[in-house]
């Protein structure tokens, strides 16, 4: 089968590989299907770096256009996995060192005293949904910086160790002690929820 027969939001008929190697090849739907795999996955990855959410969905767009504009290289690539965490890494973290990085923050919004009724409901309505995600916020948030990477990398993308450790620069053994740590904390979070009846609203 070939890449412009099937839809693009069938995005796992082919291997990160041959994607690269299409790209490579000027196959934009290839690139396309790339994108689609790996673009909200890098996003939150790259939040680890930077808080700033519209940054990091920018920086890791630019990536991409990269990658499409520097195709000619690509056969060079071993991991096109690991390879693209890495470079969304590096390239956050030279970013925030930069003082334009730092002047670009996101727009704060008045709100005025009198609040319409159908944006005062559109708050209430919201409420519940908020509580939970700071819920679960909270947990994430207490898991220390490299525990928490290591965690959503294999938890949630469903990386192997030996490729989060390429991405974070440590041993596999490393990544399997981070994992185990994330874990604990995550266990004392849930058990304490528990205790104040917050459980349930997760």
């Amino acid at each position: 089968m070939k890449i412009n027969q099937i839809k693009i939001g069938n995005n796992d008929c082919f291997s990160d590989d041959y994607l690269f190697q299409q790209i490579r090849n000027g196959q934009y739907e290839a690139m396309e299907l790339f994108f689609n795999r790996y673009y909200t996955p890098l996003c939150r990855f790259g939040l680890s770096y930077e808080s700033n959410s519209c940054l990091v969905e920018e920086k890791v767009a630019d990536i991409f256009i990269q990658l499409w504009n520097n195709r000619n290289i690509l056969d060079k690539i071993k991991n096109p996995k690991s390879y693209i965490y890495v470079v969304v890494k590096n390239s956050l973290k030279a970013a925030r060192k930069s003082e334009q990085f730092h002047q670009q923050i996101d727009e704060t919004k008045t709100i005025n005293n009198m609040v319409s009724p159908s944006r005062e409901q559109e708050i209430i309505e919201n409420e519940q949904k908020e509580m939970n995600t700071n819920l679960i916020r909270e947990i994430l948030d207490i898991i220390p910086k490299k525990s928490r990477q290591a965690f959503e990398l294999s938890r949630i993308d469903g990386l192997k160790y030996k490729e989060i450790s390429e991405i974070l620069n440590v041993t596999p053994k490393t990544v399997e002690n981070h994992i185990a740590i994330a874990l604990k904390y995550i266990s004392k979070a849930l058990l304490s929820y528990k205790k104040r009846g917050l459980l349930n609203s997760i």
